[in-house]
């Protein structure tokens, strides 16, 4: 896991991925075409170049959400210090999301930004929130939909996990 840092530093690392993934988008969409074959490619090249970044740095994007929220509802101390991981890559024991405060874990989190509980996406859901459920500290799992978040909640409240679901509606307006 990395260290979070402040929340302006990191939105700003979100925005410079933004606007690095706005730039490719936009070189790759200049592309002249003239036949069917030649813009298949073009769109080929757009789904290569874009599309890895496009849900990562949506996901960054909302565990700096969450990481906000849980200060501005006094979910945690403002001193918590948090780790995160910005691209999903976290091994099977870390969450997206960690605080930590004087040298313990006092939250793990977890964070989608699947807006429908549909297949692959419903199962992965609880298979995420089971793996929370063995996490350190209060547990958080953050939606980008009304939907998501009522579906987990399910989830949790049929497993008996003590999981908070949490939708974040400002962040999802942005997703």
């Amino acid at each position: 896991m990395e260290r979070l840092g402040k929340f302006a530093e990191a939105r700003a690392k979100v925005l410079a991925d933004v606007e690095r993934l706005v730039a490719t988008v936009r070189r790759v969409a200049a592309t002249p075409y003239s036949s069917v074959e030649d813009g298949i490619a073009v769109l080929k090249e757009l789904r290569t170049e874009t599309s890895e970044d496009l849900n990562q740095i949506q996901h960054e994007f909302m565990i700096v959400c969450a990481a906000e929220w849980l200060i501005n509802q006094k979910r945690c101390s403002s001193d918590t210090l948090w780790s995160w991981n910005p691209r999903q890559t976290g091994s099977a024991d870390e969450p997206d999301l960690r605080g930590e405060l004087n040298g313990g874990i006092v939250l793990s989190a977890e964070i989608t930004t699947s807006t429908k509980p549909q297949g692959v996406i419903d199962s992965r859901m609880r298979q995420t929130l089971e793996k929370l459920s063995g996490m350190a500290g209060q547990r958080y799992y953050f939606t980008a939909s009304a939907t998501m978040c009522q579906r987990a909640g399910t989830k949790i409240t049929k497993a008996g996990w003590k999981i908070e679901a949490v939708h974040l509606p400002a962040a999802a307006r942005a997703l």
